[in-house]
């Protein structure tokens, strides 16, 4: 299959479903990513340009992403962004990978950026239905809605709380998704930040005790299309 993570910046899917990318690279899979804010310029101590790109794809190595497609939208203004303008860039993504499986952020995050980006996301998905003739209409029959740590931890408590109902093993590639987040300069915090390695872990090994396993990736399964 061709697997698409669609992510507001360029970390996100690292922290989202870094480990989850990793074993679906292992199992054959192509992976890409679609990342709407690839220089996220307002970010605190963000590395110079080139450095930043050197970072970003040292860890999309590590993961075994095969292509990326990259935009820059202003960090924490997507919602300044005409949605139709957001939602035709990540059709241009779908077009060009035409993935079975897309990945992206979870509605009820605290991060704009994140909202936005699943709002788009979501309305670009139904892009197979809109033009049948050229793609086909089952083209995507998974999506999950992943969480990063530090944003959708933050989020109110409401109906649109995060409560996985999907999970993935990510006992043999977490330390592949931590060697990626090591490697992505400044993504990671000092213990006992959310995002420190820690933390990472914990998560990982909580969401595994919810699965049964010794840790594990939680998603939100929205779209699930069994032919």
């Amino acid at each position: 299959m061709n697997i698409l993570c669609v992510a507001a910046h360029p970390d996100d899917e690292l922290f989202g479903c870094g480990a989850t990318l990793r074993k679906l690279k292992n199992e054959g899979h192509a992976i890409y990513t679609c990342v709407l804010c690839g220089e996220v310029n307002a970010r605190h101590a963000r590395p110079d340009i080139e450095s930043l790109k050197r970072v970003s794809q040292n860890a999309e190595r590590i993961i075994g992403i095969d292509d990326s497609l990259k935009y820059g939208y202003e960090n924490i203004q997507f919602n300044t962004v005409p949605h139709l303008e957001m939602v035709q860039a990540i059709e241009k993504a779908i077009v060009r990978f035409t993935p079975s499986w897309v990945f992206t952020h979870h509605p009820s995050d605290l991060n704009v950026d994140h909202r936005v980006c699943y709002e788009a996301a979501m309305t670009a998905i139904r892009l197979p239905q809109r033009l049948s003739q050229d793609l086909p209409q089952t083209l995507i029959r998974r999506v999950f809605l992943f969480e990063v740590l530090s944003s959708t931890d933050w989020a109110a408590p409401t109906e649109r709380a995060f409560q996985p109902n999907s999970f993935f093993d990510a006992g043999a590639t977490l330390d592949t998704k931590i060697q990626a987040l090591e490697a992505f300069q400044g993504a990671l915090k000092p213990f006992p930040h959310s995002r420190s390695i820690e933390n990472v872990r914990h998560l990982a090994h909580l969401r595994g005790a919810q699965a049964g396993v010794t840790a594990a990736e939680a998603f939100c399964l929205v779209r699930d299309v069994n032919l």
